[in-house]
């Protein structure tokens, strides 16, 4: 495997994965702007919206086998774990697991230690028998892979997942949205930063995803999916209105997203076409292609 690099770094080693130090404990703590220490306080509640409507599609129940992939902070696999599955939590960051450890500690108290097993693993092997996992979780994973990465940890899902077995992924942004969406609502709202990205997601976010591409990439590692798009971003605006953000991106684009006017447009835009280039969060749900399709309980718009 390259040596890994800051993406950053000359042309000829961008396809290097991404530096671990990246995700360093002061970086994902910085980022989270208080919502991670804030969900502690609280007792391992409230999920934030996006990671909440993630776990509800896992169906998750007692005696599970969950594999959390790039667990970062912990919040899911702690609620995994709370919910009674048995959790493996994976990272290739030594100070995301020690963040994962600490949640689960802090959350489940003497139970984590059963509930959750701490894995440091690149995505690309995954140190996990064949069929030994019920449900898999990619959540905020897929852009911050590169292609290789990507085909490689996909491949190593369908290996791991048990017959009936299903991986849920969320991933952001939808790049459609971010090429054509975007710069429209910015001609609406020119008050928006002129990237609703922080530099330090410009800087970790090395394959932003289109519905399309994500579906190619399950499919070509042999799985089932159904990937489709759905609108979160207002709500995580309107949520996050108070909090003291580090980056321009959130502190100035959050106040105007969380506008009552662009939450109406948002649901006007999601029950019409221009939901491709309205709606920032790429949702999947993939399972082995021997196994049939699985029914889906939520509501959730499908894309073709």
């Amino acid at each position: 495997m390259p040596t890994p690099v800051a993406p950053w770094g000359p042309p000829t080693l961008r396809t290097a994965a991404v530096s671990p130090g990246l995700y360093s404990r002061a970086i994902l703590e910085t980022f989270a702007a208080g919502e991670h220490a804030g969900f502690l306080a609280a007792g391992g509640r409230p999920l934030r919206p996006r990671l909440a409507r993630a776990l509800a599609l896992a169906d998750l129940r007692p005696g599970l086998r969950v594999a959390d992939i790039g667990c970062g902070r912990g919040e899911a696999s702690t609620h995994a774990a709370r919910r009674g599955a048995l959790v493996t939590a994976l990272d290739f960051s030594r100070d995301g697991l020690a963040l994962t450890r600490e949640t689960a500690s802090r959350v489940l108290g003497a139970a984590a230690g059963r509930g959750v097993a701490l894995l440091q693993a690149e995505a690309s092997c995954l140190p996990l028998a064949p069929a030994s996992m019920d449900r898999v979780l990619l959540l905020d994973v897929i852009e911050h892979l590169r292609d290789w990465q990507v085909a490689a940890l996909l491949r190593e899902v369908e290996r791991i997942l048990a017959p009936g077995g299903l991986a849920v992924i969320h991933t952001l942004p939808n790049r459609w949205a971010l090429n054509i969406g975007y710069p429209l609502l910015r001609g609406l709202l020119p008050g928006l930063p002129a990237d609703p990205r922080s530099a330090y997601e410009r800087a970790v976010h090395v394959n932003e995803q289109s519905p399309r591409q994500l579906r190619r990439s399950l499919e070509h590692a042999g799985l089932g999916a159904r990937v489709w798009l759905e609108e979160w971003s207002t709500r995580h605006a309107r949520r996050g209105q108070n909090r003291d953000y580090p980056d321009p991106a959130r502190r100035l684009g959050y106040p105007q997203l969380a506008r009552p006017v662009v939450r109406r447009l948002g649901r006007m835009a999601m029950r019409s076409p221009l939901r491709a280039v309205a709606a920032n969060d790429i949702f999947a749900v993939a399972w082995r292609c021997a196994d049939p399709a699985p029914g889906f309980r939520p509501r959730w718009r499908p894309v073709n």
